[in-house]
């Protein structure tokens, strides 16, 4: 046998030896990588991790084929102060579970009972601990279950707010809301407690001429003496001391 086919007898030797052990580590890096090694949460605030992870039913040491991440994602959006969920999977193994929470604009006061609700009207449970900064919304029911607002009231009072947000030095002023049959939506200023009427429609008009008032007027005279605002009239602030 020549040194030439040696050689050649050699090269296959090693490339097949390459091949088995490649193959030994690709079977074992893909077993590898079909276990949930580790699961993490993000995102959320409201909601404590130990609530996601036991929504999402899923289990360390568990197959990525056993998995269906659709029905995964929906058994997480179950619970209330979830909006969406996402998740992943690393190649190593670890889930991340990423959680999108609803954000609140106002808390419902009923009474004794409370509840937090979303532009969409939907309520969610005040949880213990956790700070939400967000006016006090009154004259709505409070049903102490996942419930949907709806009518002309609520969506006077939503539309209102989430104008309002728009201007976050005058949104920090509002301690509470409230809507009336006679004067549509009326707020409350923390500061002195002034009287703010914004009535039905147009918020926008209305919220700029507060902050004019804020910008303009108050450096100068202050608000020691001013009872009550009243939005509703166009080209008008009236103000009452």
């Amino acid at each position: 046998m020549s040194k030439k086919k040696k050689a050649y007898g050699v090269e296959y030797l090693f490339a097949a030896l390459f091949l088995v052990i490649g193959a030994v580590v690709a079977g074992w890096y893909l077993t590898q990588s079909s276990v949930i090694t580790g699961i993490s949460v993000q995102g959320n605030y409201m909601i404590a991790d130990d609530d996601v992870l036991a929504e999402s039913g899923l289990q360390e040491g568990e197959h990525r084929d056993s998995v269906v991440f659709l029905d995964v994602i929906e058994n997480v959006e179950r619970i209330p102060w979830v909006a969406s969920a996402h998740m992943n999977m690393s190649p190593s193994g670890n889930v991340r579970i990423r959680v999108e929470e609803e954000d609140p604009i106002a808390l419902l006061v009923d009474g004794p009972r409370n509840a937090l609700v979303t532009d969409s009207g939907v309520q969610l449970p005040v949880i213990l601990g956790k700070v939400v900064d967000v006016p006090i919304l009154y004259g709505f029911d409070v049903t102490g279950q996942p419930d949907t607002l709806s009518g002309s009231h609520f969506e006077q009072a939503r539309d209102f707010l989430t104008s309002v947000r728009e201007y976050p030095g005058l949104y920090a002023m509002i301690s509470e809301v409230m809507v009336t049959d006679s004067d549509g939506v009326v707020a409350l200023s923390d500061e002195n407690t002034v009287r703010l009427t914004f009535g039905t429609g147009n918020f926008d008009d209305r919220i700029r001429k507060w902050q004019a008032f804020q910008s303009q007027v108050i450096p100068e005279k202050g608000m020691q003496s001013v009872r009550s605002l009243d939005f509703r009239f166009r080209g008008q602030i009236v103000a009452r001391e």
